[in-house]
């Protein structure tokens, strides 16, 4: 009798575990720093990897710094933005241009990132989808609006020396802001293929001495991860907060000079990493 019942218990255990399966079930993330391997450095800046995946660390407080950076802009769509600011359009680059472009501006350049969502099409320059301020202006409102993902927009905010990540569901939240750099972005729930195996960019925010203010600015980046697995890796480097940036055949990654994500796809706007002087 107690055979039968083993028998049963197995039985019933793997019907269940088919029907998890099938319904999208996945095992628990394991995201363990320790996994993580330390591959370049400067200072105030680190890269580690574990397989597919790397993360920055930039220590904002010991000088690092974040810039944003995009192409040439071709129509300068004034007054069409979503909050009644510009919607312009900006050529497309390819990253290893981007890279050098950004490294011979400056000397202490470490990385380079994609960044903001955009309009595919198969023209030369494009809008981006979300809002872009970089030293203290508004660039871009984005042609997005409230429209798309409604309660999941976030805001990206970097000051020399913190950053935060916001909601973002009114035009004050952004001309309000005393940030002189901004970048808008998505929830890292919300649905860009969410357990889809493909590139990923996230930024996580970490107050590292818990005095309020999160100095240290975290970037998930990989060739293939699902949208939790690349949160449950920054949170496990400490991030508070994380916002997901574009991703899919979007996403790209130098560190200074080596190609560890790569796409043919070129993108409109991106992200440069600095150490600190």
């Amino acid at each position: 009798m107690k055979l039968k019942v083993n028998k049963t218990l197995i039985t019933v255990f793997s019907l269940v575990l088919l029907v998890a399966i099938a319904s999208g079930y996945q095992q628990p993330i394991q995201a363990n720093p320790a996994d993580f391997k330390e591959i370049k450095a400067a200072l105030g800046v680190r890269l580690y990897n574990h397989h597919l995946d790397y993360v920055q660390i930039i220590n904002l407080s010991q000088g690092a710094s974040i810039k944003f950076l995009h192409g040439q802009i071709t129509q300068p769509g004034q007054g069409r933005g979503a909050y009644r600011g510009n919607d312009p359009k900006f050529n497309f680059e390819n990253i290893a241009q981007a890279w050098a472009n950004f490294a011979t501006a400056n000397q202490n350049a470490f990385s380079i990132i994609n960044g903001q969502f955009f309009r595919p099409n198969k023209e030369s320059d494009t809008n981006l989808a979300f809002p872009v301020k970089v030293n203290g202006k508004v660039v871009s409102d984005g042609y997005a609006g409230k429209g798309e993902f409604p309660q999941q927009q976030l805001l990206l905010e970097v000051w020399q020396d913190r950053a935060n990540i916001t909601p973002f569901d009114c035009s004050d939240v952004l001309y309000a802001s005393s940030a002189p750099n901004i970048i808008g972005g998505l929830a890292p729930d919300a649905n860009k293929g969410i357990n889809k195996q493909v590139g990923r960019t996230f930024i996580g925010v970490k107050d590292r001495n818990a005095d309020g203010n999160y100095e240290t600015l975290l970037i998930f980046s990989s060739k293939a991860s699902s949208q939790p697995h690349a949160t449950e890796t920054l949170k496990a480097f400490g991030a508070d907060k994380v916002i997901m940036l574009d991703g899919g055949s979007s996403s790209h990654l130098i560190v200074q000079g080596t190609t560890f994500v790569e796409s043919n796809r070129t993108i409109p706007q991106t992200i440069g990493v600095m150490s600190s002087p």
